[in-house]
This record gives structure tokens, C-alpha cells and sequence, in this order.
């Protein structure tokens, strides 16, 4: 059981996810938006990040109390409170972590950021600065410059085919008029689900609650949605990047099941046993015989089909075409028996985590939110239990699934000396 439970606020139809954790003297408090880059038209990439950004700002009652700072970040300053935030294909999620007497003020907060963040060319032109550079410093790394060409390559139509950064010359044509319609039509009441976890009874975190988003209105307007389809992939799809660079990569990318199913999470198993540490496949492949100076990849956390990728750094003067052919014909000859004890190993791993992760507030709210954006908030509970029941078998139906042709897009770095 995860003990949490969910209430709506009846007069506007915020959900409330709420876990009780006695005789620990803190509160995480989470507020999850459910919208994402996923919800973002062509030639408004980036837009929800950006408006992350922006909530950070002084809203309209922090100019009136002569707050320079912003509410969020005086907080932190007065009170020394954990707090940060994060967009994601689904979502976008602002959390604060404090002792449990900050509650009211902690509430007040995001209750203002929901209606009062300022969105004027003056407010927003330093902060496009700050992330067109941000944007420069991910776009400079081969990793991330090679998965955003394999995202826009794997994703004809789908909007999971942009980073959450969005692409330089959106964040450039970004204005104050378009982030103000994009918060005016996502960031209400019925559109966000607020956590609070931690060491406080639940009358009196219903209580706050009520008083600070109670009389928050939504607008008339429904909440826009992408109902988009992917058309079908017939074949192997290939992105080919060239810098000047001693960097190497041969990227491996696959379309993988969403968040939180067992097939998700039998690829996660995949991901691990294939590339996590020195007795992974992959790494006693390529690292141990110096083809290769590491491996990692992993599926992402989407409620749909998203696109992973097993990542590998080669050494100087390895071919990519020779790793990718070693790669993959690896992979398809792995039988029941090769994968066996590390998919033991590797359930045994996650179980552990999973039980350690559910002893911090913090850490509850920050995976309890990718069960929320997925749209299966109750699927928290039941996680340990489907770990449990995913079988080797069901991790090799996985590899022979993901790495066929028509579901792969693959994507060589080549650095130029």
C-alpha cells in the first residue's frame, strides 16, 4: 500500500495527493501542472520550460509587498528550505521541502505563482537570455546534440520529437504574449495535482490548502489538447552529426512502452543488464575488451511511447559501423540463461531502491509525479509487486521487441580532429 490518499477541492477541482509521515518535522510540498513539451505547437518549442523559468520571478503580490527577490526564493533565503523544479515531456513540477511550521507560507506561494507570475517583455527578455545560454552550454555537449537530432528523427509527427529546451530560434521568437497564453491556459486549478507529504495530519493540510487555492477560478476555456498519432515506422532510421571533436558516439535508440506498465519497467531491466556496471553485457562487450570507454542508457519516464537509447562511447579509431553490427548481433543472441542472474541482480537492485525511496518525503513526491503525469497516480502502489512479477522471459521478449528494424533510429557522432 503507498498510503497516500487523493481529495478535490470542490470549488475548482484541484486534486490533492496527501501521505502522512509522523514524527519526521518536515513537509514536501509538490505541485505538478500537467503540461509539458508534449503540449507545445511547431515554432513554440521550449515554451513550458520557459515559463518555469519565469515562475521564479516576483509574481504581482511580491511587487505589492516589495518582494525583489520572488516569493520561492525569499522562502529559501528566510527559512533555508530545499526547493527546485523541473519540465518534462508531460509535465511541469515546482516542489518545496521544509519543516512542517513553513506549511502556510509554502502554500500561499504556489497559490500566487498560479495566478500572479508577471509575463512582460521586461520580465522575460533577461530570463530568454539565460536560456538561450543554458540551451548553448546542453547544445555544446555531443550526447545532447545527438539526442535531439534522434528525437526529431524518430518522431515524425508526435511532439515527444523536441527537447523540453525547445530549439534555439523558438526560445529567440519567444514573446511575453505567447508565455501568457500558454500559462493562462494551463496553469488552473483542474490542471494541476498538488502533493503534500510529510508530518501533518490532513485537516490541517486541507485546511491551508483551501484557504489559499479555494476561491481560484478557472477559465471558461477548456484546457488544450494534442491528440496527435504517430504514423508507423517501416524502417531503420539513421542521424548522422560531425563536429570538430575527439568525442566518439554510437547511439542506439529504440521506441520503448510508456509509463508506468510492466513493459516499461522490463525495459528499464533491459536497460540495466545490458549497460549498468562491469558485469553488464554490453560493458564485458566493448569496455572490457577497450572498444568502447563506457556504456549507460535507460528508458524514459512518458505516459506514451517514447523513445530510449543505449549510448556508447567509443575509443579512438573504432569504427561506428563495426560496434553497431557487434551491438546488435550481441543482443539477439543473448538467450534465457545469459541474462539470468543479472536480471535476478538487477530486480533485487530496483526493489531495494524502490523501498529505500519511499522512507524521504522528497523522495516520494519526486517519483509519485511521474506517476501522476502518466495519468495512473494509483499505479505508485502497485509498483513493487509488478517489479516483482516481470521474469526473464518477459526481459528477453523485451530486447527482441525493441532492437528489430522498424523500431529503431540510430544516430553516429562523429568527432573531426
Amino acid at each position: 500500500m503507498s498510503g497516500v490518499e487523493e481529495y478535490v477541492l470542490k470549488s475548482n477541482g484541484l486534486r490533492v495527493l496527501f501521505h502522512h509521515r509522523p514524527e519526521t518535522g518536515v513537509v514536501t510540498s509538490n505541485i505538478t501542472y500537467l503540461v509539458g513539451a508534449r503540449d507545445e505547437e511547431r515554432g513554440e518549442t521550449g515554451l513550458a520550460h520557459m515559463l518555469e523559468h519565469m515562475l521564479f520571478k516576483p509574481t504581482t503580490f511580491d511587487i505589492k509587498k516589495g518582494i525583489t527577490a520572488g516569493g520561492a526564493i525569499q522562502f529559501e533565503r528566510d527559512t533555508g528550505c530545499s526547493l527546485n523544479a523541473n519540465t518534462w515531456k508531460d509535465r511541469t513540477t515546482y516542489y518545496f521541502s521544509y519543516p512542517t511550521s513553513h506549511l502556510p507560507r509554502a502554500m500561499e506561494i504556489e497559490a500566487q505563482r498560479m495566478t500572479g507570475v508577471v509575463l512582460t517583455d521586461k520580465a522575460l527578455d533577461p530570463e530568454r537570455n539565460n536560456v538561450l545560454s543554458e540551451f548553448d552550454m546542453y547544445n555544446g555537449d555531443p550526447g545532447f546534440a545527438l539526442s535531439v537530432q534522434m528525437c526529431g528523427t524518430a518522431f515524425h509527427s508526435h511532439p515527444y520529437g523536441h527537447e523540453t529546451i525547445g530549439y534555439r530560434e523558438d526560445i529567440e521568437d519567444y514573446t511575453a504574449k505567447k508565455l501568457e497564453r500558454f500559462y493562462r491556459n494551463y496553469y488552473r486549478p483542474d490542471n494541476a495535482v498538488l502533493m503534500v507529504i510529510g508530518d501533518v495530519d490532513a485537516a490541517t493540510a486541507l485546511t491551508h490548502i483551501k484557504n489559499t487555492f479555494g476561491h481560484i477560478q478557472n477559465p471558461a476555456t477548456p484546457i488544450p489538447r494534442f491528440s496527435i498519432k504517430e504514423p508507423k515506422q517501416e524502417s531503420l532510421r539513421r542521424v548522422f552529426i560531425q563536429r570538430p571533436s575527439t568525442t566518439n558516439i554510437l547511439s542506439i535508440g529504440y521506441l520503448h512502452a510508456g509509463f508506468p506498465s510492466e513493459q516499461w519497467i522490463a525495459g528499464v531491466i533491459m536497460a540495466d543488464v545490458l549497460t549498468a556496471g562491469p558485469e553488464s553485457i554490453l560493458h564485458r562487450l566493448l569496455v572490457d575488451t577497450g572498444k568502447a570507454s563506457g556504456v549507460e542508457g535507460s528508458p524514459e519516464p512518458s505516459s506514451e511511447k517514447n523513445l530510449g537509447a543505449i549510448n556508447i562511447s567509443l575509443a579512438q579509431g573504432v569504427p561506428h559501423t563495426e560496434i553497431e553490427h557487434l551491438v546488435l548481433a550481441a543482443i539477439q543472441a543473448l538467450s534465457a540463461k545469459d541474462i539470468d542472474s543479472l536480471v535476478k541482480k538487477t530486480k533485487a537492485k530496483m526493489l531495494t531502491s524502490e523501498l529505500f525511496s519511499r522512507q524521504s518525503s522528497m523522495r516520494i513526491a519526486a517519483e509519485l509525479t511521474e506517476y501522476v503525469s502518466s495519468g495512473n497516480w494509483e499505479a505508485y502502489g502497485k509498483t513493487p509487486d509488478l517489479l516483482r512479477s516481470v521474469t526473464t522471459k518477459k526481459v528477453l521478449d523485451c530486447m527482441r521487441e525493441s532492437f528489430i528494424e522498424n523500431n529503431m533510429t540510430i544516430g553516429h557522432f562523429i568527432g573531426k580532429q
